[in-house]
Protein backbone atom coordinates (compact mmCIF):
# COMPACT_ATOMS: atom_id res chain seq x y z
CA UNK A 1 0.00 0.00 0.00
CA UNK A 2 1.05 3.71 -0.26
CA UNK A 3 3.88 4.56 2.21
CA UNK A 4 2.14 7.76 3.82
CA UNK A 5 -0.91 5.69 4.38
CA UNK A 6 0.37 2.46 6.05
CA UNK A 7 -0.95 2.83 9.93
CA UNK A 8 -4.56 3.84 8.18
CA UNK A 9 -4.55 1.38 5.83
CA UNK A 10 -4.07 -1.87 8.04
CA UNK A 11 -5.69 -0.14 10.81
CA UNK A 12 -8.82 -0.55 8.10
CA UNK A 13 -8.08 -4.23 6.88
CA UNK A 14 -8.94 -6.65 10.04
CA UNK A 15 -6.84 -9.83 10.45
CA UNK A 16 -4.29 -8.84 8.04
CA UNK A 17 -0.41 -8.50 8.78
CA UNK A 18 1.39 -5.05 7.39
CA UNK A 19 4.54 -6.71 5.20
CA UNK A 20 5.42 -3.43 3.87
CA UNK A 21 8.89 -3.48 4.55
CA UNK A 22 9.45 -6.39 3.32
CA UNK A 23 9.17 -5.19 -0.20
CA UNK A 24 10.62 -2.73 -2.69
CA UNK A 25 8.42 -1.01 -5.34
CA UNK A 26 10.01 0.27 -9.28
CA UNK A 27 7.45 2.00 -11.40
CA UNK A 28 8.49 1.95 -15.03
CA UNK A 29 6.22 3.80 -16.76
CA UNK A 30 5.91 5.05 -20.44
CA UNK A 31 5.18 3.74 -24.29
CA UNK A 32 8.56 1.34 -24.41
CA UNK A 33 9.24 0.69 -20.53
CA UNK A 34 7.69 -2.97 -21.15
CA UNK A 35 9.82 -3.47 -23.89
CA UNK A 36 12.66 -2.28 -22.81
CA UNK A 37 12.45 -4.39 -19.48
CA UNK A 38 11.68 -7.57 -21.64
CA UNK A 39 7.94 -8.12 -20.06
CA UNK A 40 4.33 -8.54 -20.67
CA UNK A 41 1.66 -7.68 -18.39
CA UNK A 42 -1.91 -6.39 -19.02
CA UNK A 43 -3.25 -3.83 -17.60
CA UNK A 44 -4.28 -4.58 -13.71
CA UNK A 45 -2.97 -7.89 -13.70
CA UNK A 46 -0.41 -9.42 -11.84
CA UNK A 47 1.84 -11.87 -11.89
CA UNK A 48 4.99 -13.05 -10.81
CA UNK A 49 8.44 -13.45 -13.27
CA UNK A 50 12.40 -12.59 -13.59
CA UNK A 51 13.04 -9.13 -14.59
CA UNK A 52 15.97 -8.44 -15.94
CA UNK A 53 17.55 -10.86 -13.55
CA UNK A 54 15.77 -10.23 -10.36
CA UNK A 55 12.80 -11.78 -9.23
CA UNK A 56 9.71 -9.82 -8.87
CA UNK A 57 5.49 -9.27 -8.63
CA UNK A 58 5.04 -7.38 -11.68
CA UNK A 59 1.76 -5.24 -11.88
CA UNK A 60 -0.19 -3.73 -15.08
CA UNK A 61 -0.92 -0.12 -12.83
CA UNK A 62 0.50 2.87 -12.54
CA UNK A 63 0.18 6.48 -11.50
CA UNK A 64 1.01 8.04 -15.07
CA UNK A 65 -1.39 7.57 -17.53
CA UNK A 66 0.85 5.81 -19.58
CA UNK A 67 1.51 2.01 -20.65
CA UNK A 68 4.36 0.28 -17.81
CA UNK A 69 4.19 -1.53 -14.50
CA UNK A 70 4.95 -1.43 -11.16
CA UNK A 71 7.53 -4.18 -10.08
CA UNK A 72 7.89 -4.97 -6.04
CA UNK A 73 11.06 -7.37 -5.19
CA UNK A 74 13.08 -7.87 -1.96
CA UNK A 75 14.40 -4.65 -0.49
CA UNK A 76 17.71 -6.51 -0.47
CA UNK A 77 17.35 -6.84 -4.36
CA UNK A 78 16.37 -3.20 -5.10
CA UNK A 79 19.77 -1.76 -5.70
CA UNK A 80 19.99 -4.51 -8.46
CA UNK A 81 17.22 -3.96 -9.71
CA UNK A 82 17.59 -0.02 -10.30
CA UNK A 83 20.86 -0.58 -11.70
CA UNK A 84 19.65 -2.73 -15.16
CA UNK A 85 16.45 -0.88 -15.41
CA UNK A 86 19.22 2.02 -15.65
CA UNK A 87 21.16 0.35 -17.86
CA UNK A 88 18.18 -0.53 -19.85
CA UNK A 89 18.02 2.80 -21.17
CA UNK A 90 15.37 3.37 -19.08
CA UNK A 91 15.41 7.40 -17.21
CA UNK A 92 15.02 7.49 -14.04
CA UNK A 93 12.40 11.24 -13.02
CA UNK A 94 11.10 12.45 -9.40
CA UNK A 95 7.46 12.94 -7.91
CA UNK A 96 7.27 15.71 -10.05
CA UNK A 97 7.54 14.29 -13.28
CA UNK A 98 4.74 11.80 -12.19
CA UNK A 99 2.82 14.43 -10.46
CA UNK A 100 2.40 16.48 -13.68
CA UNK A 101 1.81 13.21 -15.67
CA UNK A 102 -1.13 12.17 -13.18
CA UNK A 103 -2.33 15.64 -13.57
CA UNK A 104 -2.97 15.82 -17.06
CA UNK A 105 -4.94 12.88 -16.80
CA UNK A 106 -7.11 13.69 -13.83
CA UNK A 107 -5.81 10.95 -11.87
CA UNK A 108 -6.99 11.94 -7.85
CA UNK A 109 -4.32 12.08 -5.64
CA UNK A 110 -5.14 11.39 -2.13
CA UNK A 111 -4.78 14.10 0.28
CA UNK A 112 -4.90 16.18 -2.05
CA UNK A 113 -7.86 15.33 -4.52
CA UNK A 114 -9.52 12.55 -2.59
CA UNK A 115 -9.47 12.34 1.59
CA UNK A 116 -11.34 10.78 3.98
CA UNK A 117 -13.73 13.98 4.04
CA UNK A 118 -14.72 13.44 0.60
CA UNK A 119 -17.44 10.90 -1.49
CA UNK A 120 -16.93 8.91 -4.35
CA UNK A 121 -19.33 10.56 -5.78
CA UNK A 122 -17.97 13.77 -5.18
CA UNK A 123 -14.82 13.05 -6.72
CA UNK A 124 -16.15 11.82 -9.95
CA UNK A 125 -15.46 8.12 -8.46
CA UNK A 126 -18.61 6.26 -8.41
CA UNK A 127 -17.81 3.88 -11.53
CA UNK A 128 -15.73 2.46 -9.01
CA UNK A 129 -18.23 1.65 -6.34
CA UNK A 130 -20.81 -1.40 -6.18
CA UNK A 131 -23.61 0.67 -5.43
CA UNK A 132 -25.70 -2.52 -5.18
CA UNK A 133 -23.70 -4.59 -3.04
CA UNK A 134 -23.67 -3.61 1.32
CA UNK A 135 -20.40 -1.54 2.10
CA UNK A 136 -19.74 0.90 4.68
CA UNK A 137 -21.63 4.29 3.75
CA UNK A 138 -23.21 2.84 0.93
CA UNK A 139 -26.19 4.63 2.00
CA UNK A 140 -24.34 7.84 1.40
CA UNK A 141 -23.37 6.83 -1.75
CA UNK A 142 -26.30 5.99 -3.09
CA UNK A 143 -28.41 8.91 -1.91
CA UNK A 144 -25.78 11.69 -3.85
CA UNK A 145 -25.83 9.56 -6.69
CA UNK A 146 -29.90 9.51 -6.88
CA UNK A 147 -29.57 13.72 -5.01
CA UNK A 148 -26.67 14.63 -6.64
CA UNK A 149 -23.75 16.45 -4.23
CA UNK A 150 -22.99 20.09 -3.78
CA UNK A 151 -19.61 19.84 -5.05
CA UNK A 152 -17.83 17.99 -7.92
CA UNK A 153 -14.35 17.14 -8.73
CA UNK A 154 -13.49 18.73 -11.78
CA UNK A 155 -10.80 19.57 -14.33
CA UNK A 156 -9.44 22.77 -15.75
CA UNK A 157 -7.15 24.97 -17.84
CA UNK A 158 -6.58 28.31 -17.35
CA UNK A 159 -7.29 31.01 -19.89
CA UNK A 160 -3.76 33.17 -18.84
CA UNK A 161 -0.53 32.65 -17.86
CA UNK A 162 -0.15 31.35 -14.46
CA UNK A 163 0.26 27.96 -12.03
CA UNK A 164 -2.43 27.27 -10.28
CA UNK A 165 -2.24 25.29 -6.99
CA UNK A 166 -3.66 23.32 -4.02
CA UNK A 167 -5.79 25.86 -1.93
CA UNK A 168 -6.27 28.72 -4.04
CA UNK A 169 -9.86 29.82 -4.35
CA UNK A 170 -12.42 29.29 -7.49
CA UNK A 171 -13.67 33.27 -6.98
CA UNK A 172 -17.32 31.62 -8.48
CA UNK A 173 -17.85 28.77 -5.41
CA UNK A 174 -14.83 26.28 -5.05
CA UNK A 175 -11.43 25.33 -4.25
CA UNK A 176 -8.14 23.94 -5.83
CA UNK A 177 -7.13 20.53 -5.11
CA UNK A 178 -4.65 20.46 -7.33
CA UNK A 179 -2.41 22.58 -9.66
CA UNK A 180 0.67 22.62 -12.05
CA UNK A 181 1.62 24.22 -15.44
CA UNK A 182 1.21 21.20 -18.18
CA UNK A 183 4.06 20.46 -20.02
CA UNK A 184 2.40 19.02 -22.95
CA UNK A 185 0.10 22.13 -23.04
CA UNK A 186 2.31 24.84 -21.92
CA UNK A 187 -0.88 26.08 -20.25
CA UNK A 188 -1.54 25.94 -16.09
CA UNK A 189 -4.08 23.14 -15.08
CA UNK A 190 -5.63 22.13 -12.06
CA UNK A 191 -8.42 19.79 -10.10
CA UNK A 192 -10.76 21.39 -8.09
CA UNK A 193 -13.79 21.20 -6.25
CA UNK A 194 -16.31 23.89 -7.43
CA UNK A 195 -20.26 24.00 -6.76
CA UNK A 196 -22.39 21.51 -9.17
CA UNK A 197 -23.55 24.39 -10.93
CA UNK A 198 -20.62 25.19 -12.15
CA UNK A 199 -19.15 21.88 -12.96
CA UNK A 200 -20.11 21.55 -16.59
CA UNK A 201 -17.41 21.70 -19.46
CA UNK A 202 -16.32 25.00 -21.08
CA UNK A 203 -17.66 26.60 -17.90
CA UNK A 204 -15.85 30.04 -17.34
CA UNK A 205 -14.23 30.27 -14.00
CA UNK A 206 -11.82 32.22 -12.39
CA UNK A 207 -9.00 31.43 -10.01
CA UNK A 208 -7.51 33.50 -7.76
CA UNK A 209 -3.47 32.91 -7.63
CA UNK A 210 -2.51 35.09 -4.53
CA UNK A 211 -4.56 37.69 -4.83
CA UNK A 212 -4.00 37.76 -9.08
CA UNK A 213 -7.32 36.84 -10.69
CA UNK A 214 -6.86 34.18 -13.89
CA UNK A 215 -9.25 33.37 -16.04
CA UNK A 216 -10.24 29.93 -16.45
CA UNK A 217 -12.50 27.22 -17.69
CA UNK A 218 -13.90 23.78 -17.09
CA UNK A 219 -12.78 20.93 -18.93
CA UNK A 220 -13.63 17.40 -19.78
CA UNK A 221 -11.52 15.06 -18.35
CA UNK A 222 -8.67 13.94 -19.07
CA UNK A 223 -7.19 17.20 -19.78
CA UNK A 224 -4.42 15.67 -22.31
CA UNK A 225 -4.22 12.47 -23.76
CA UNK A 226 -1.26 11.39 -25.79
CA UNK A 227 -2.65 10.82 -29.50
CA UNK A 228 -1.69 7.18 -30.47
Amino acid sequence: MNASNVERDHAALSETQDVSADWALLAVQGPEALARLGVDVAPFTFHEGDVLGVRCLIAGTGYTGERGCELGCAPDDAVALWDAIIDAGVVPCGLGARDTLRLEVCYPLHGNDISPDRTPIEAGLGWACALDKDFTGVEVLRRQKEEGTAEKLVAFVLDEKGIPRQGMAIEEGGTVTSGSLSPMLDQGIGLAYVDSALASPETKVTVDLRRRPRAAHIVKKPIYKREE
